[in-house]
């Protein structure tokens, strides 16, 4: 029995010794996890400014509410959410008035033109009786003031015509820049007054941020100046437009207007945060921002050593410019950063580190 045993324990151990001489090492490698590929960029000295971060609010550079040039019924009212183009028609003047209006002008334009012809004639006629003699100088005089007259009657006549005219070819209301109907501010059916809204028009193709700005922060910024801007948690690089050199005598602020970029998906009166330089730019140590690994408990940032192993590493955060961040830890100039594929790293991990450009 004992026998049976031994000859038992040693064909266990010689399956044991074949199973372990057909794990090769390319087999071996097959069973072992794929080592993940990252992207890396080296950390470096940029010149940055420390950065305030400010309110603003997404505002059209067009937004204008869009009044009747005369007065009359409202025919018709583009519906709210239509978009235009440049010359398009947003509402209607019922025209009914306006042309008879027209007609009786015009009449009244022939009437006296036909005035006019008759009176010169007579005042050359009574011109030439009063050289002959055959009349008082009075009788010529008054002749030739019935003829001026009529020709300040037809002008004033003339000009009558022209605004009515005027105000037949603007019963339409026009768009004067391309946009969408955001608000009716009249009904169809209601009588519009000369300079009563009619519809919002807003152009939100062009949207920029209005900020208000410290005085004292204005000789840091200046037109044309890149700036970070975040809007519904997206962070996004915009430029200063415009400053507007007047402040505020009681908040003692400016008014920066700041640029979106035409493929930004925001809308007219989004809240914003501005990052506004608060001082003269320094050397700083910068990672891009896709590089920092946010947690709870802090922020990380991982970088590869020599070996390809993976090491993380508890950051402060600084100034932004753009698309990098300053970082304050165990981080030196030239170290590779990873700033594509972190998120799923160990800390102590090897990796392959590929340069992102």
């Amino acid at each position: 029995m004992r026998m049976l045993k031994i000859v038992a324990g040693v064909a266990v151990l010689a399956a044991a010794g074949a199973f372990a001489l057909l794990q090769t090492p390319q087999a071996l490698a097959q069973k072992a996890p794929d080592m993940p590929t990252v992207g890396v960029t080296q950390a470096r000295v940029v010149k940055m400014a420390p950065s305030l971060s400010l309110p603003g609010t997404v505002v059209s550079r067009n937004d204008s509410q869009l009044a009747s040039e005369v007065e009359g019924r409202v025919s018709w009212v583009a519906e709210v959410g239509t978009v235009v183009k440049a010359n398009d028609v947003v509402a209607k003047i019922d025209s009914n008035l306006a042309s008879m209006q027209l007609a009786s002008d015009r009449a009244n334009v022939a009437r006296l033109a036909a005035q006019l012809s008759f009176d010169r004639n007579q005042a050359e006629r009574m011109d030439n009786l009063f050289k002959q003699n055959a009349i008082a100088k009075s009788t010529r005089d008054q002749a030739a003031a019935t003829r001026d007259m009529d020709v300040a009657a037809l002008a004033q006549a003339q000009a009558t015509l022209k605004r009515s005219q005027y105000q037949l070819a603007h019963g339409d209301i026009r768009a004067p820049f391309p946009g969408r109907v955001v608000a009716r501010l009249i009904n169809i059916g209601e009588y519009a007054t000369a300079g009563k809204p009619i519809v919002r028009l807003v152009d939100v193709s062009a949207l920029e941020v209005s900020v208000q700005s410290p005085i004292d922060s204005a000789r840091f910024i200046r037109e044309g100046l890149a700036l970070t801007v975040e809007i519904e948690g997206k962070r996004l690089t915009a430029t200063v437009r415009a400053i507007v050199p007047v402040g505020d005598i009681v908040s003692r602020t400016i008014e920066l207007r700041i640029s979106l970029p035409a493929a930004n998906a925001s809308f007219a009166g989004d809240a914003a945060k501005v990052m506004i330089p608060s001082a003269q730019p320094r050397d700083v140590l910068a990672v891009p921002r896709d590089a920092l690994v946010l947690r709870e408990d802090n922020t990380y940032i991982f970088k590869v050593d020599a070996k390809g192993i993976a090491q993380r590493v508890a950051v402060e955060t600084g100034a932004e410019q753009g698309a990098l961040i300053e970082v304050k830890g165990r981080v030196a100039a030239g170290d590779r950063i990873i700033v594509r594929g972190a998120e799923r790293l160990e800390v102590g991990q090897k990796v392959r580190a590929v340069p992102v450009t």
